[in-house]
């Protein structure tokens, strides 16, 4: 289909050369060992993506936008950390549902599950990569207090709803390990 983003079929082919060699660039470094791995694709998102708050730029949404544009919304992170797991045959889904934050509020948002172990963890890449208010960085400690949670964890704030859209299908999800994973 084509959005008003991409209005041609050259400027979609373009689109995904791009995406495509965004996916191969930050794969080069891979090393076969899933936990490593899964950690290097949430390290490259939370370090390159810059979430976009305004909400009215162009393919906030979507793998572009997190991978070309390096700017998002929670759903363009989650998309490209399901893309590039996928990518390593590392079983993977994206999540729908609300989360409440810092400042009490709840919101829609999309976050994912991984298999790791045989078990499956929470891993909120956007929530990773907090928006500092006045510049500054994010400390080693909360760039990580959402990589490979469990459901201990991630449901004091995040609930699934598993439904995309309002009156489409529900979808379930694989149950959360309890705990978080340990390495």
């Amino acid at each position: 289909y084509l959005t008003e983003e991409f209005s041609s079929k050259e400027a979609i082919d373009q689109a995904i050369s791009q995406i495509e060699q965004m996916k191969n660039q930050i794969l080069q470094n891979k090393t076969g060992n899933t936990y490593e791995d899964i950690k290097m694709v949430h390290d490259y998102l939370i370090d390159t993506i810059d979430y976009e708050s305004t909400l009215s730029k162009e393919n906030i949404y979507n793998i572009y936008g997190a991978l070309v544009n390096k700017e998002c919304v929670c759903e363009g992170y989650a998309r490209a950390f399901k893309y590039l797991l996928d990518e390593l045959n590392i079983p993977c889904v994206m999540i729908i549902g609300t989360a409440t934050n810092s400042q009490g509020e709840t919101e829609n948002h999309a976050w994912n599950y991984v298999q790791l172990s045989g078990n499956w963890y929470a891993v909120d890449t956007t929530w990773d990569d907090p928006v500092i208010i006045g510049g500054g960085t994010a400390s080693e400690e909360s760039k990580y207090k959402y990589f490979l949670v469990g459901a201990d964890v991630m449901n004091q704030d995040h609930s699934s709803s598993g439904q995309f859209t309002e009156g489409g299908k529900t979808f379930s999800y694989p149950n959360l390990n309890n705990a978080n994973y340990t390495n």
